[in-house]
């Protein structure tokens, strides 16, 4: 599936190209296009959407939303979807019109979870939607920039911040214990590196106690920027390129600039990905595919399925017929064996005519009052069956000892058979069934010779 991210900043877009294969994200390319006024922007779009995208990501500035992180006391998700935006609301100064909230549970707390609460305006997510749908690119998901570009960042429990320095949309994540843990829209101008490190400073004080190192991306991340970022915070400072795995055919540059283009692709292929989701999830073009994709593949697993027990039926049946063969041959050694299971039938009743001579029931007479008596409902797995001069002879698994002992009380009640003593039952070594060994007299025939 074709994956694109797309990332609209003041003067270019930055976009970045996957390819998502059995949960595998594969990155195909970056790419900065120029955008020298807004009226640009649906030719570059269009051309964009010539790749023919199955999903399509993009990211709205820290600038444009509130958030809060709360932390609320109960672990539920449902939960904190219906209580996360009454709190929030709550703690703004004024209403907003137009509002949506989204909530993202950012991990466990003591007592409760916290989780991260964005207040966004309808209208701006629309002007954002509006001309990509326009385009043949409906977003899939509207994330919040800086966050998708952590996904690029090694997972640990390290307590490091990320800025995106992006002309008058600059932003500011801390991740702490390997989760968010603060973001700050920064209102300083990116190409005034002095005064966006000095509100970096402060902003880091702001939030927390300070992180070991300090990763900067983002289209204004020169080596200007990450000099005074280390004179200021007196962190490790370093850039994006050197925090996460480059390709060496990738341009260090590009790669900070499309940092959140490159985090919205990349975060699709993370369990827990991370970011928030503004808009909900959309139908992206493509997701018709998808979907008769899962559809297909579902079909084919249940005719594969289907395809497994008919085997196995077939194969039982046929393990049936060679047992009834193999005894039969044993019952009527010599004769042709066209039909076994009728040879054996007609041998028993020829053989019921010279009970009276015998001193037990006959072996094939034996067989069928066993067969009999066998309860339908009990699922049994025969190992052995042997049928001595004075006993009967059973070795075999069930599901459970209440199923032995109905099987028990079943070969008791045959006139055939005398009493029916359980030599040994036990649980099996994989725990899921009994095995058992049962052995039942056989009893003389009323009037039979001595």
């Amino acid at each position: 599936m074709r994956l694109l991210g797309i990332d609209i900043g003041e003067h270019e877009v930055r976009v970045a190209r996957a390819d998502r294969f059995l949960g595998v994200v594969r990155v195909i390319g970056i790419e900065r296009i120029p955008l020298p006024s807004s009226d640009a922007l649906p030719a570059v779009l269009s051309e964009l959407a010539g790749g023919r995208p199955a999903a399509v990501f993009t990211a709205l500035p820290a600038a444009s939303v509130t958030h809060r992180i709360l932390v609320l006391p109960f672990r539920d998700r449902r939960r904190l979807a219906r209580t996360a935006p009454l709190e929030l609301l709550g703690q703004l100064p004024a209403d907003v019109a137009d509002a949506t909230v989204a909530v993202e549970p950012l991990g466990p707390a003591p007592g409760g979870s916290t989780v991260l609460a964005v207040v966004a305006r309808r209208a701006d997510l629309e002007a954002l939607a509006a001309p990509l749908a326009a385009a043949g690119l409906g977003p899939a998901r509207i994330d919040l920039a800086p966050l998708p570009a952590l996904n690029l960042l090694p997972a640990g429990d390290e307590d490091l911040a990320l800025l995106l320095a992006d002309a008058t949309r600059s932003a500011l994540a801390v991740r702490r214990g390997g989760r968010l843990a603060g973001l700050r829209a920064l209102g300083a101008a990116a190409d005034d590196p002095a005064a966006l490190a000095a509100e970096v400073r402060w902003s880091l004080a702001a939030l927390g106690p300070p992180p070991t190192r300090l990763v900067v991306g983002g289209p204004a991340a020169g080596p200007a920027l990450v000099a005074a970022l280390a004179a200021a915070t007196r962190t490790r400072v370093e850039p994006l390129a050197a925090a996460v795995a480059v390709p060496a055919a990738t341009d260090p540059d590009a790669l900070a600039a499309c940092a959140v283009a490159l985090g919205l692709v990349a975060g699709a292929a993370r369990r827990m990905r991370i970011g928030i989701d503004l808009g909900g999830e959309r139908r992206a073009p493509g997701s018709l595919r998808r979907s008769a994709a899962l559809a297909l593949l579902a079909l084919a697993c249940g005719a594969l399925d289907l395809g497994l027990v008919h085997h196995g039926l077939v194969r039982r049946d046929a393990a049936l017929a060679r047992a009834v063969a193999a005894e039969a041959s044993v019952a009527l050694p010599g004769v042709r064996l066209r039909a076994p299971r009728a040879q054996l039938e007609a041998a028993v009743a020829a053989a019921a005519g010279r009970r009276d001579r015998l001193g037990a029931a006959p072996v094939l007479e034996v067989l069928r009052e066993l067969s009999g008596r066998v309860p339908p409902a009990l699922a049994l797995d025969l190992d052995e069956l042997a049928i001595e001069p004075d006993g009967v002879l059973l070795h075999g698994r069930t599901e459970s000892f209440d199923a032995v002992e109905a099987l028990r009380r079943a070969l008791a009640s045959s006139p055939l058979l005398g009493e029916v003593t359980p030599e040994e039952t036990r649980t099996t070594v994989d725990g899921r069934r009994v095995e058992f060994r049962l052995r039942a007299a056989r009893r003389r025939v009323a009037g039979a010779s001595s």
